[in-house]
């Protein structure tokens, strides 16, 4: 018997009416009963016999359906858990991103990913994507400069460049591309290198020339930096896709030539599969779009 075949037959030995059966099965009535002559007379058992109008299971059928029994308790099983699965696969893909990602990035990719008027659902966390991964919060993870995990697995989106951003009557905003030595001596807004991956790449960038990497300001995000040095003044540095989307004409930002790019990464965990609505993303975000955006052309300054 193949697997429909016990199907027709475990269902009529439970609800023990062809008309039931046919029911359940969504097949008719006449079907039920053809099937299960066709399957007494290939194995050459008469598994029901007719009393009045109902089909009374013969000891060689209850012996056989006692057989089967995991079969139906594992079918059972499967579809629950297809039913969960499918619950599931419904749920809105969770992403995890830092501003500059969120508005520099991927808020285009997100309208070429078929969220153009929200036709999909999406949920986003702008908080710390490695912990929101690492701990299952977001289904994947967008930062900057993130160095190599054995939890995660990492693909490069794109190399982001770092300038830098000052009001437009500082000394050196006249200047089309600056260098850290230019702003060594500068107040500095940045990022403390102790927990950020950026600020780990611009304290390198410094300790090359042998330069001391001292910050007037500690902030955590370049939207951040952007909105201190409008209020305070100094030097902040940010990366080339908040650069894109400045808006202010308080702050004008510079590239910065002897600093290494940063690659903006996206990661899950390891040996963990994704579902395919996150596939399906994961697979768009990877795929450069047909034009640049205002981020990748700030980045090529």
């Amino acid at each position: 018997m193949n697997l429909r075949e016990l199907e027709l037959f475990g269902t009529l030995m439970r609800v023990g009416t062809t008309i039931e059966t046919a029911a359940v099965l969504g097949i008719s009535q006449p079907s039920v009963s053809a099937q299960i002559k066709r399957i007494e007379a290939r194995l050459r058992l008469t598994l029901f016999q007719r009393v009045g109008n109902r089909l009374e299971p013969t000891a060689e059928a209850h012996s056989l359906f006692a057989q089967a029994a995991p079969i139906f308790t594992t079918q059972a099983e499967i579809r629950s858990r297809i039913e969960g699965l499918a619950s599931a696969a419904r749920a809105p893909v969770t992403i995890s991103a830092t501003p500059a990602i969120v508005e520099g990035f991927l808020a285009e990719r997100l309208a070429t990913a078929g969220y153009d008027n929200w036709r999909k659902h999406l949920r986003l966390w702008v908080t710390e994507p490695e912990a929101d991964v690492r701990s299952g919060r977001a289904d994947i993870g967008l930062q900057m400069a993130v160095p190599a995990k054995a939890d995660f697995h990492a693909e490069t989106l794109m190399d982001v460049a770092l300038g830098a951003v000052m009001r437009p009557d500082h000394p050196l905003a006249s200047k089309d591309r600056l260098s850290v030595t230019d702003i060594a001596a500068e107040p500095l807004v940045s990022y403390d290198p102790a927990w950020s991956p950026m600020g780990a790449v611009i304290q390198q960038a410094f300790r090359a020339k042998g330069l001391k990497y001292n910050l007037s300001c500690e902030a955590p995000f370049c939207s951040t930096v952007c909105h201190l040095v409008e209020a305070c003044g100094g030097v902040g540095v940010i990366d080339a896709l908040t650069a894109g989307r400045l808006t202010s004409p308080a702050l004008v930002w510079k590239p910065l030539g002897n600093v290494p790019t940063v690659p903006l990464i996206v990661f899950h965990r390891r040996k963990e599969p994704l579902r395919s609505a996150v596939l399906s993303l994961l697979t768009l975000l990877k795929t450069p779009p047909a034009s640049k955006g205002k981020g990748e052309s700030a980045q090529s300054e």
